[in-house]
């Protein structure tokens, strides 16, 4: 038992795009690990030619490291309990001596009152989003615009717990639906499914191979993954891993792993001090590109809970059992990049 795989971390990201926090445990619900990318940024959309946009279409679209690598430098207060209904967003001290900071109240009661809401564009997806407020806004602006000073109508906004948008049915398993009418599960306000699994194992043969060749080695966090999985037999396992369980008996949480997830240039983003190269995707091209197109690099798992697992909860230290295997799926259609 104790040569078995483990769970060795668990991190949410309570804004998409902003540093990681680690936790010791979780519980999920119908958006992904409670508290993971739930709020996130956007800037406006230009006025359409014909005067205004048509219902459903998106007033805004998302807006993450990929254009403003200095959000990389915010910190997040740790979501200590599943009371915590704030969070502090701060440049991390060893990067600036300045005091400034940001709250926002994410209490489910609250965000239902925030006032100004409009459709997001998340990817090629539309979801209803509330704005949290001026002061959030005015800080990443301050941060993001020394990036470019045209990011100054940055604003956040959060998910509303009505909001739907569902994961792709091209590589949905039937046993991650949900409900009697067999619903695609929701993905949130992630890149496309709620739930990204990695492995040390695989970073770790990463790593070798960036030492070989006099680099620095990368952390997991730029990966950005939601659950780390450590003793594993060999690098990218997981490429093969079709279902999973952690956790023991009844209250064992099922995974689905339904494709591979391509990196980009926000792989190559320090997640400490915003600082951009070339590496770790570079390496990866090497021996990872496995899309469609040599372009198309991939690293960790896509993942969507059982439909049974809704409300479980898993924490660091709980055995992972590998249920079943399969062929390993790359994506069907060229990789989205902005």
């Amino acid at each position: 038992d104790d040569d078995r795989p483990r769970v060795s971390g668990i991190f949410i990201h309570p804004i998409k795009s902003m540093r990681p926090v680690s936790i010791t445990e979780t519980k999920f619900d119908k958006h992904g690990l409670l508290s993971d990318r739930r709020l996130m940024l956007v800037r406006p959309l230009p006025t359409p030619l014909h005067g205004s946009f048509a219902k459903g279409e998106a007033t805004h679209r998302f807006f993450t490291q990929r254009q403003a690598p200095s959000l990389a430098t915010i910190e997040l207060t740790p979501v200590l309990s599943q009371d915590r209904t704030r969070i502090l967003l701060k440049v991390s001290s060893k990067l600036s001596g300045s005091n400034d900071h940001a709250y926002i109240d994410t209490h489910p009661n609250t965000i239902k009152k925030y006032p100004v809401r409009y459709p997001a564009g998340v990817w090629s997806d539309v979801v209803e989003v509330a704005d949290v407020g001026d002061d959030a806004a005015e800080y990443v602006a301050s941060i993001v615009c020394k990036d470019d000073p045209s990011f100054k109508d940055v604003r956040v906004v959060s998910i509303l717990e009505s909001s739907m948008r569902k994961v792709s049915d091209k590589y949905c398993p039937d046993a991650a639906r949900v409900g009697f009418f067999s619903d695609l599960p929701q993905g949130g306000l992630t890149d496309g499914f709620p739930i990204l699994v990695a492995t040390e194992a695989s970073l770790e043969l990463l790593n070798q191979k960036l030492k070989k060749k006099g680099k620095d080695s990368v952390p997991m966090s730029r990966f950005r993954p939601n659950i780390v999985i450590g003793k594993t037999n060999k690098a990218f396992d997981e490429d093969n891993w079709k279902a999973i369980k952690i956790g023991r008996g009844k209250d064992a949480v099922i995974l689905h792993l339904v494709k591979g997830c391509p990196r980009c240039k926000q792989s190559c983003t320090d997640q400490l001090t915003g600082e951009r190269g070339e590496e770790p995707v570079a390496t990866l091209s090497e021996f990872r590109a496995l899309g469609r197109s040599e372009e198309d690099v991939y690293f960790a798992q896509n993942a969507v809970l059982n439909g049974d697992s809704y409300n479980k909860g898993i924490q660091v230290g709980d055995p992972v059992t590998i249920l079943m295997r399969g062929e390993a799926v790359w994506d069907m259609e060229d990789v989205q990049a902005e």
